[in-house]
């Protein structure tokens, strides 16, 4: 029952904006069309990928130009059926769009060659348990992909998130640096690789960039927060 609870209250603002979440996106970061979908699909490796939190599909669609199979998963079912909406009219048939929560992914252990979790973990609860199921789905030496807005970098943009907040309810719960985000990762059980910040100069906040591979289960020890 908490986890229906949980759930309702996680997507409730997500539903919402799924109608109009390009224009979002298109309006808040001028880094996508620029910089970040390409950057992303190069950084892709292997065949069979998974997109958590893929929202319209902006990500999922461009990475399925280059890989044999891709699957996308949110949270909000509206999104999802946007996602569907715009592989059908493109004309793309190797992705498969699906409502789950990311904290209990309907995949089997080490599935995947690829994950991608963008723009995605700052806005759950328990960014961990979304980590760590990422970790179980990915192959032995599996590569995650994840990108995260920088509120931390700056104590403006701390307040200006904070405010956002206030007035219209805009799900941020980790106001993360770069290298606060790369420690929440390798607190999962990846290791960190790659990490960088990126920012086109029209935007008002830059988007974290780290890339990861699976870690030795030897050397993992769960945990439930950051």
């Amino acid at each position: 029952m908490q986890t229906n609870k949980r759930i309702e209250e996680e997507k409730k603002y997500w539903d919402k904006l799924a109608p109009d979440y390009d224009q979002f996106i298109e309006k808040t970061w001028k880094v996508y069309a620029s910089l970040l979908l390409d950057k992303i699909s190069k950084d892709v490796k292997g065949d069979i990928v998974l997109d958590v939190a893929t929202g319209t599909g902006l990500v999922a669609l461009k990475v399925a130009e280059r890989t044999s199979k891709v699957y996308g998963i949110d949270i909000s079912e509206p999104m999802i059926e946007e996602a569907k909406k715009k592989a059908k009219e493109m004309g793309i048939k190797n992705i498969e769009f699906s409502a789950n929560d990311a904290y209990t992914l309907p995949f089997d252990n080490d599935m995947f060659d690829t994950v991608i979790c963008n723009n995605a973990l700052h806005n759950m609860k328990k960014p961990q348990k979304a980590l760590s199921e990422i970790r179980r789905v990915l192959k032995y030496d599996g590569r995650l992909i994840a990108t995260i807005v920088g509120i931390g970098e700056s104590r403006k943009f701390k307040i200006v998130l904070s405010i956002i907040r206030f007035i219209t309810g805009f799900p941020v719960f980790y106001k993360l640096n770069l290298d606060e985000a790369e420690m929440m990762i390798r607190k999962a059980g990846f290791n960190v690789f790659k990490k960088e910040i990126i920012k086109h100069p029209e935007d008002r906040m830059p988007i974290l960039y780290i890339i990861a591979k699976k870690g030795d289960k030897n050397n993992f020890s769960p945990k439930n927060d950051i």
